[in-house]
């Protein structure tokens, strides 16, 4: 079977899915965008027998400028429904793609006759309708309603959706998408063997040898910066906050890196996928937020990967979330409320005083990732989907 799988944001799990359908005999694509300044494009690297679509608008993405980002979202639907038909799979599963775009690819299936997967990562006119609130107060009710039904119809019109957490089965239900037809598989981590090199990637980055709290990864205000501000405030000279991001976050921190005088906290841009192991095994705890309005919409990806890396995991996230759940049935790390200041700084404060605990949390942490994080049975899964989708 022919199969092309789009996932707009690049990121390195989905690739383990291409790579897997591959080695079963499937003949697979892999697309995704390469016009992306604040996500990794770590599918570039030490890939082989697989067919990589790169897709490439003019200019590279303004997440930040509304009207110029919805021309280019429409732009990269055009380009990436051509690529499709160039190809010509027997079906596509497309992930993270803006709901214009993936409006442009699911009609260009129905066109054609090729069964589409919508693989829901976010609720998309959800999180639309929490970030407008506070730009465009007055139009954000209209513009969410809006990105909520194109959500809706897009879901209702796919052969088959597969959501990453059961906690997105009241929006599908609230879309009247049939059930036969949603399936819930999690996302994965990318197991890969850590460095225990220990300090070799800080000491490439001249960090010097004081603990490192580490946030690696897409960092907008959803995710609430301010926190990472407090924490190095509180450490001064006993530990780094090191900050591997590219975008409004990191921009927002490095200003505050300058007024505040802050020389324990650093911002690094992101790096390529082969420094990865080393990275996290420079850290000696790994650090993920999400505010309580994003805990609705969205599960931080990031953390499935740092349950990979064998390091404690401490997370300023909504209890009820998908993540927060992992950690505390893995025993990876701690949770705290997204607002909790303290509470994130006292847990902080623990896992750096406690190397052994450390090391404990670490060890259940990849654990856990060689437990749930089996491409085999996580392929078999969405082969189930496949078929269905195309009967």
């Amino acid at each position: 079977m022919r199969i092309l799988i789009h996932d707009f944001g690049a990121y390195a799990f989905p690739v383990t899915l291409s790579h897997s359908l591959q080695n079963r005999g499937h003949v697979v694509a892999h697309a995704y965008c390469d016009s992306l300044v604040t996500t990794p494009r770590n599918v570039h690297e030490n890939i082989s027998n697989l067919t990589l679509l790169p897709i490439q608008t003019a200019q590279s993405f303004n997440k930040y400028n509304l009207i110029r980002r919805w021309g280019q979202e429409r732009e990269y639907g055009r380009l990436a429904a051509k690529i499709i038909l160039k190809f010509n799979p027997d079906i596509v599963i497309s992930a993270n793609a803006p709901l214009s775009a993936q409006d442009r690819i699911l009609r260009t299936c129905k066109q054609h006759d090729i069964p589409f997967v919508f693989w829901l990562q976010d609720l998309i006119g959800l999180a639309a309708s929490k970030v407008l609130r506070s730009k465009l107060p007055l139009l954000a009710s209209v513009i969410g309603r809006y990105f909520q039904s194109t959500e809706g119809r897009l879901l209702r019109e796919s052969d088959a959706v597969v959501a990453i957490t059961e906690d997105f089965h009241p929006a599908l239900k609230e879309f009247g998408v049939a059930p036969d037809r949603c399936h819930v598989i999690e996302n994965w981590g990318v197991l890969e063997k850590s460095t225990d090199g220990l300090k070799a990637w800080a000491h490439q980055h001249n960090l010097g040898d004081r603990p490192i709290l580490l946030y690696a990864g897409t960092l907008s205000m959803k995710h609430n910066p301010a926190i990472l501000v407090r924490l190095a405030e509180k450490f001064e000279e006993r530990a780094q906050v090191v900050v591997v991001s590219q975008g409004a976050g990191a921009d927002w921190l490095t200003q505050a890196i300058e007024t505040q005088n802050l020389t324990n906290l650093v911002v690094l841009p992101y790096q390529d996928s082969d420094q990865l192991p080393a990275m996290y095994s420079s850290a000696e705890v790994l650090l993920v937020l999400l505010t309580d309005d994003a805990g609705q919409f969205s599960v931080p990806s990031k953390i499935l990967t740092y349950l990979c890396a064998k390091r404690p995991v401490l997370a300023g996230i909504p209890a009820e979330n998908l993540a927060a759940r992992i950690l505390e049935a893995s025993g990876a790390g701690f949770v705290t409320a997204p607002n909790d200041h303290t509470g994130f700084i006292q847990k902080a404060e623990v896992l750096l005083s406690a190397p052994e605990l450390r090391q404990t949390m670490g060890e259940r942490a990849e654990a856990w990732a060689a437990a749930n994080f089996e491409i085999g049975r996580i392929t078999d899964r969405f082969e189930h989907v496949i078929q269905q989708a195309c009967s």
